[in-house]
């Protein structure tokens, strides 16, 4: 059965304009079976299929499911390592307004030219760049936006771990 994403907005993007104004922009997320899968093997030291995870981004607005496994539209380009160092716990980036003690985020920082699409509306933590087969999450934004050549991005993704 697919679902809207309900609950917290715990997904952060930061776009810096080159006018040097800074846009903020706010999603919602679901954590995939793959991705409750993962989270397990990671407390009990075992490898994941998202040891070296990338972000994919989307335009498609259907809603999100525990099975989803990619965006639903992809955005040819958007996909992008997750920065070194992440995913981290306790995250205090300026920009992530949502990190805490018992809070994982993830972290994807597009550089000047690496975008320049409209219509971003989606997002997902893969296995791989190019043709995946697991989502960690998939995440819907509230309204769709755009990045030009000339902006920076970057995506905060956060996951608080609630033991429900």
């Amino acid at each position: 059965m697919k679902k809207t994403v309900n609950g917290k907005e715990n997904i952060t993007c930061v776009i810096k304009k080159a006018d040097g104004t800074t846009e903020i922009v706010k999603g919602k997320n679901i954590v995939t079976n793959n991705g409750d899968i993962a989270y397990a093997q990671k407390v009990v030291g075992e490898a994941t299929d998202f040891d070296n995870p990338y972000l994919r981004l989307g335009t498609g607005t259907t809603a999100v499911d525990k099975t989803d496994t990619d965006v639903t539209t992809f955005i040819t380009g958007s996909d992008k390592a997750v920065d070194t160092g992440f995913p981290q716990r306790n995250n205090t980036d300026p920009g992530n307004t949502d990190g805490g003690v018992n809070i994982v985020t993830w972290k994807i920082s597009y550089a000047l030219g690496d975008l320049n699409v409209t219509g971003i509306a989606e997002g997902a933590i893969t296995n791989v760049g190019t043709n995946p087969s697991y989502a960690l999450n998939h995440f819907l934004f509230a309204s769709s936006f755009d990045v030009t050549s000339s902006d920076q991005l970057t995506v905060y993704i956060n996951h608080k771990l609630e033991g429900i």
